[in-house]
């Protein structure tokens, strides 16, 4: 009898194998801190916490392959910028619209507001700085 062996397609190329060794290590320490906020141990959660995210980059550094390549830096890029261009509609069109909806009376703008609006404003504040960076770096 001969042994079954997977073909070469069939079996998880080393760098997706690397990708959710490394992912898998930060999902365990988000489960961990979401079990230890439920025993109300919340410092031992970020702990762990802190260990996935730590194991997580260890494996991204140390694994033996390149774990992106070009196809994951052009789809970062366009989720990247989809991401800013939707906050940037929230952030031009949302902050006016909130002001102009409290001083009419209409709403009672809560706290948050003005904490998310410094939030957005810090966000592209240093994306403009890092595109000045490295747009004129030399």
């Amino acid at each position: 009898m001969s042994e079954h062996n997977a073909s070469a397609t069939m079996r998880p190329s080393t760098r997706k194998r690397y990708k959710r060794i490394a992912y898998g290590v930060l999902g365990a320490g988000i489960l961990a801190l979401w079990i230890a906020i439920a025993l109300d141990r919340f410092v031992l959660g970020v702990a762990l916490y802190w260990a996935g995210g730590i194991g997580m980059g260890l494996v991204q550094r140390f694994s033996p392959v390149e774990l992106y390549d070009e196809r994951d830096t052009t789809i970062d890029r366009k989720a990247s910028q989809r991401t800013m261009k939707v906050f940037a509609y929230v952030f031009i069109l949302g902050l006016p619209g909130g002001l102009v909806l409290q001083e009419s009376g209409i709403v009672d703008l809560p706290g948050e507001f003005f904490g998310a609006t410094w939030t957005l404003f810090a966000i592209y504040a240093l994306y403009g700085v890092f595109v000045g960076y490295y747009k004129y770096r030399a």
